[in-house]
């Protein structure tokens, strides 16, 4: 159970997007390509049409491809919430957003071959008719309907260049399209790791007399995802159905070894889950303004967790079995007043649930831990209206309110139930003076959803850190104020600087609280009933809301054509983000950054299409980032800095592609100090300083994509 900087190096494909009914989303999005007048129109309008022409000099396969070339725009997969609404990422598929909450968006755009796509719209500020999912941008995928087959063959290695350790993956897909009918069927093998993993070192620190143990280590971490998927899609019953299953099992293991002449220490944790998903969505016009979409998704996770660890005095084993589920009904009802007006609303239910079960033993005895066997259930609805007007070619105003219910009912060792209900209010307003610039003003209240595994308690078998759960946690609630610049030149460049302040209600962080805990080892909790002396119960800490705070942040999105620079194929992007919170610290008083916060970001990239040789090379450089994490008696300082990567991608033929890409050049050092403290944070002393340098590995990836049909 390892604090571990995790990167899904390859990420498993493991369901078909549900690919629906195209309808029109502007009235002048219509263009195939950027010619001038065509650029203006669609920049009036906050919609700019891309088509695979327009990037035919790198070749795009798949419609991802395409999608990361937008001029100023970057997938964002949505939160990792319950419901179906609050997870929504900023793609969408013929208008739609795929109905699947257990794949992210990338994995289904690479499903889509670039034959199969008409053209990406660049949906900037909302558009009449368009579902822009709580986004300011989106990107739509209009995909075609004719009659096709085809199948995609891909392989994948990727290799530690340290130490040889070399780890495969690959899918088949096949899609097939019949009178608007379209099948898609995939089998794959996904591969997730460590990024850090290599050899290390470690020192001890004993603040008091200055004595330092030094150790050296090794650490590795890596799995394999396998996945199942079908997809149906076409027209039924009057309108548009389709249909999803997902079938998916994985396993993930990570060994951390610190040793020198007198001491060995062992650490491992592994875990595996099965899961499964299904989901329906059927879309069907009531007449020639009003349309329904009704949506129905359930899903199913099983998965057992077990941890090792030796320090050469004590023996401790944690095992955790966990089952989780989710059930979403959702009904949106779309009214098109005219192409400048139109109106939705609906409602969502969804049911979920987590129980799980820890056990903690130490050289063979099992300790009683406080909220160790928990089942939480939830059952949330939410209601919503909204409304999208275009007073003018220059002017897009997004309105609405959401009101969100829920029940949290949780049994076993803790008994309670509580419901909440917020309302949740949203304005967008989007000026565009210039078809070249355009400004948005966004006004939003924000609220945050409970973390489920928040409530059960957690055992760190490295740091001896045990994490209590909280059953008492409240969502954090935001108002979020934002305004973004967007300015457009050289017809595929753009410049997006955008400021949001947020002002932070109930800030969920780390809260120092009383719980039960077995003093005596009799397994019975009390306050010294049994007169032994012995009080059951200590201060320990674990999620809990600290007060209110503050984050304010500052984000610039730049893409360069490099044309006009003199280097014709070339593109630069960059993206740079910094926040800056403020809390109170719970136990000092004092003020500081909201815990594992990453205030800045900086990634630079360059990529050149050399299409005479059928080639596209690229590098990106990611500065890094750097956490903080406050615990009762514990501070967790964790750095990485300078991430490079390079490729070279060859298409000599429509049907093949070959591409090899080398990592972490450099690399990095990856380290985590933990400065532990005799007694709380506010009272105690400095005690123990623990360094940990992890020597990261240059990695060697290479992928063949073979397209038949």
């Amino acid at each position: 159970m390892q604090v571990r900087f995790k990167r899904r190096a390859d990420r498993a494909l493991c369901l078909a997007p549900l690919i629906f009914a195209s309808f029109a989303a502007s009235a002048h999005a219509q263009a195939a390509s950027l010619s001038e007048e065509t650029a203006q129109t669609a920049e009036r309008d906050g919609v700019i049409s891309f088509t695979p022409a327009d990037f035919a000099a790198s070749r795009p396969t798949t419609a991802l491809e395409m999608v990361n070339r937008l001029p100023g725009f970057s997938i964002q997969g949505g939160d990792n919430v319950r419901g179906f609404a609050g997870a929504a990422g900023n793609v969408l598929i013929n208008g739609k957003r795929p109905t699947t909450k257990s794949e992210s968006l990338e994995n289904v755009l690479t499903r889509i071959p670039i034959d199969q796509v008409i053209r990406v719209e660049l949906i900037r500020g909302g558009a009449t008719g368009v579902d822009m999912q709580g986004q300011s941008v989106v990107a739509n995928v209009i995909r075609t309907d004719e009659d096709s087959f085809q199948q995609i063959l891909t392989l994948r290695t990727h290799t530690f260049l340290g130490n040889g350790k070399t780890l495969p993956g690959g899918n088949y897909q096949a899609t097939r399209n019949v009178g608007g009918h379209q099948f898609d069927f995939e089998l794959s093998r996904g591969i997730s790791l460590d990024d850090s993993q290599g050899e290390a070192y470690r020192t001890i620190e004993d603040v008091s007399s200055g004595d330092i143990l030094f150790q050296d280590s090794f650490n590795e971490a890596d799995g394999s995802v396998h996945n199942l998927r079908g997809n149906y899609e076409g027209p039924q019953f009057g309108g548009d159905f389709s249909a999803n299953a997902l079938v998916s099992t994985d396993q993930f293991k990570d060994e951390s070894d610190f040793f020198n002449s007198t001491t060995y220490e062992r650490y491992v944790g592994s875990s595996s889950n099965d899961r499964g998903e299904i989901g329906l969505n059927f879309t069907r016009p009531l007449s020639q303004r009003f349309e329904l979409e009704t949506v129905g998704l359930w899903k199913l996770a099983l998965g057992e967790g077990y941890s090792f660890g030796n320090d050469g005095q004590t023996v401790s084993t944690v095992d955790i079995d966990a089952e989780a589920g989710e059930s979403i009904a959702r009904a949106v009802l779309r009214y098109e007043h005219s192409p400048a007006l139109s109106f939705e609303g609906g409602g969502e239910v969804a049911f979920n649930y987590r129980e799980q079960q820890i056990g903690l033993t130490v050289n063979g005895a099992p300790i009683p831990l406080p909220a160790s066997d928990v089942k939480i259930e939830e059952l949330r609805s939410e209601t919503f209206l909204e409304s999208t007007w275009r007073p003018s070619d220059h002017w897009t105003l997004e309105g609405g309110v959401r009101v969100e219910q829920s029940t949290i009912t949780q049994s076993g060792d803790t008994a309670l139930e509580r419901s909440f209900t917020y309302p949740k209010p949203r304005l967008l307003a989007t000026w565009a003076p210039t078809e070249w610039d355009q400004v948005r003003v966004r006004i939003e209240r924000e609220v945050g959803q409970l973390d489920f595994r928040d409530f059960i308690s957690n055992v760190n078998l490295d740091s001896d850190v045990i994490t209590t759960g909280n059953a008492r946690l409240e969502p954090d609630k935001t108002w979020a104020y934002e305004i973004a610049y967007e300015k457009r030149f050289w017809e595929d460049g753009a410049a997006i600087l955008t400021l949001r302040h947020e002002q932070i209600d109930d800030v969920i962080d780390d809260f120092p609280f009383t719980a039960l805990v077995d003093s005596n080892g009799d397994g019975v909790f009390d306050d010294d009933a049994d007169n032994d002396g012995l009080l059951d119960t200590t201060r320990v800490s674990g999620p809990g809301n600290i007060g209110d705070g503050t984050n304010n942040v500052i984000e610039l999105d730049l893409t360069i054509p490099m044309e006009r620079l003199g280097m014709p194929g070339g593109e630069f992007k960059a993206n740079l983000v910094y926040e800056n919170s403020e809390v109170t610290d719970p136990l000092t008083g004092q003020t500081r950054r909201i815990n594992r916060q990453r205030p800045d970001n900086l990634e630079l990239e360059y990529r050149q299409d050399l299409p005479a040789r059928d080639l596209t090379l690229g590098v990106t450089w990611f500065d890094g980032w750097k956490e903080r994490r406050y615990s009762l008696s514990e501070v967790t300082k964790l750095d990485l800095s300078n991430f490079i990567v390079a490729f070279v991608e060859y298409k000599p033929t429509e049907q093949f592609t070959l591409r090899t890409e080398l990592s972490n050049l450099g690399p990095y050092d990856f380290v985590i100090e933990r400065q532990s403290f005799d007694g709380p944070r506010d009272t105690g002393m400095l005690e123990e300083i623990t360094r940990e340098v992890r020597k990261s590995q240059v990695q060697l990836q290479v992928r063949a994509r073979w397209t038949f049909g």
